[in-house]
């Protein structure tokens, strides 16, 4: 998700241009016919050639989890002009070959991961790392520090989600843990303070830094070969120490 920029004075207004672009999706601006990733938030051709959209932070997750956060929030609706409900997956054979890569087959550039492995995705800086579902599916909270950056990753096997926030809070970064379900919502409590937080939003909700929010950071949920291939110099995070055991947050 971005924010939309203005040129010669105007709201750029985006659509699909039908081309990709490493195997990801190209948009292109009506104003100015230029062309951008999808992915990177960059125009890759045109008269804004190099131009970065600003990014806005946002989460891919299941509708169960999304009213559980946020019980008023919106949907918008996919019901299209002609009739239907618009929820038809078109790629649906896609995403259940796993040996296809790309619609047209790219090979995996590095297979220390199978090239369908999701990935939450995050760059800081001029630094990339990949947090694989497979570690975060047993290891779903991370204190990590990425370009120099104090970072907590937080995960939801049942919303097949990933979130990344600032765990810096004030002038001092916050080391959390107790990442686990209560009345169906996923918290966490940080260590320096005892307060309870969100562990998808981000918000206190108990304890003495309530209402203060964490700042959530930019992530990309991606497959890995497609990750690897936008960001070849990436870091591939792992678990450090004995794997725990199972947990399903």
């Amino acid at each position: 998700m971005y924010a939309r920029p203005t040129a010669d004075g105007k709201v750029l207004s985006f659509g699909v241009s039908g081309k990709l672009w490493k195997d990801g999706l190209v948009m292109y601006d009506r104003e100015t016919h230029s062309l951008w990733s999808h992915v990177t938030g960059k125009a890759i051709a045109g008269k804004l050639a190099g131009m970065q959209l600003r990014f806005l932070p946002s989460l891919q997750m299941t509708w169960t989890e999304w009213k559980q956060l946020y019980p008023g929030g919106r949907v918008l609706s996919k019901r299209a002009s002609l009739g239907g409900d618009g929820s038809r997956n078109v790629y649906e054979s896609y995403f259940a070959n796993p040996a296809q890569l790309g619609i047209f087959g790219t090979k995996n550039p590095d297979e220390a991961l199978p090239g369908k492995e999701f990935v939450v995705g995050v760059s800081v800086e001029t630094t990339a790392i990949a947090y694989p579902f497979r570690h975060l599916s047993r290891q779903p909270l991370v204190n990590d520090v990425v370009a120099g950056q104090p970072i907590v990753v937080t995960f939801s096997s049942a919303g097949a989600t990933g979130a990344v926030f600032s765990r810096t809070v004030g002038r001092r970064p916050l080391t959390f843990s107790n990442l686990r379900r209560e009345r169906g919502e996923l918290l966490m409590d940080d260590r320096d303070s005892r307060t309870t937080w969100r562990a998808l939003s981000g918000h206190a909700v108990r304890g003495p830094l309530v209402p203060t929010g964490l700042v959530q950071l930019p992530s990309t949920l991606a497959f890995w070969f497609a990750w690897k291939g936008f960001y070849p110099e990436t870091h591939l995070w792992r678990p450090s120490g004995p794997a725990p055991g199972p947990s399903r947050p």
